[in-house]
């Protein structure tokens, strides 16, 4: 169900640890690629120690934006003790797709306006959402999200707020930068310039690659 990718215009190459308190339990890599047509797609790969027995173990992403941010469409693989599979895409006023498991293909379909956002468990949701909201500091906003269920795939209706903190230095192990703090979902994230989180709540930076001009 994944498309195979090509890799021109490939604009950030970056790996994050996943931290469990201070323990590295897995790595993200998030690979960002600039359209043709303005928009954007990304992909990325994530490695985990399972918490507990019967949890995913591996997620791969691919999402398709426009040149608002906004996600057009999503495929995600999730593998550990059963592989799942889903494609979704914005049609007209739904969000739709199917859900591949190793007995059944499930179609699914919830209301969907443009306005909304599409949150799935990853570094790289938390980056498209900011980069899609561009809030200015210390802006609040409460937005309708479409949230894919780490564990089915399966997508579901909710409401996140998003805050705008300000801008702070930050040290990584990949260097130093000059960020923008912001806060949802319990967790802190910082983005540089470009708009690539370089630090968070739960992540730990360890390299980052800019190709772009």
């Amino acid at each position: 169900m994944c498309a195979r990718l090509d890799t021109t215009g490939l604009l950030a190459d970056v790996t994050y640890a996943v931290l469990r308190g201070q323990t590295e339990a897995g790595r993200e890599r998030l690979r960002l690629y600039r359209r043709a047509d303005g928009g954007a797609w990304m992909t990325m790969d994530g490695d985990w120690t399972a918490p507990q027995p019967g949890a995913p173990r591996a997620l791969y992403v691919e999402a398709h934006a426009g040149a608002d941010w906004g996600i057009e469409s999503l495929v995600m693989r999730l593998s550990g003790p059963e592989q799942r599979d889903a494609s979704f895409r914005f049609e007209g006023v739904l969000w739709q797709g199917a859900i591949q498991t190793g007995l059944a293909t499930l179609d699914r379909a919830v209301p969907f306006r443009p306005d909304m956002l599409v949150s799935f468990d990853s570094i790289a949701s938390a980056m498209l959402a900011f980069r899609r909201l561009a809030l200015a500091e210390r802006q609040e906003r409460t937005v309708d999200v479409i949230r894919m269920d780490l564990s089915s795939l399966e997508p579901a209706p909710t409401r996140q707020q998003f805050e705008c903190i300000g801008r702070e230095a930050v040290t990584t192990m990949a260097g130093n930068f000059d960020a923008i703090h912001y806060f949802s979902s319990a967790r802190h994230w910082w983005a540089d310039s470009r708009g690539m989180l370089v630090a968070a709540t739960g992540y730990r930076l360890l390299e980052y690659h800019w190709l772009g001009q």
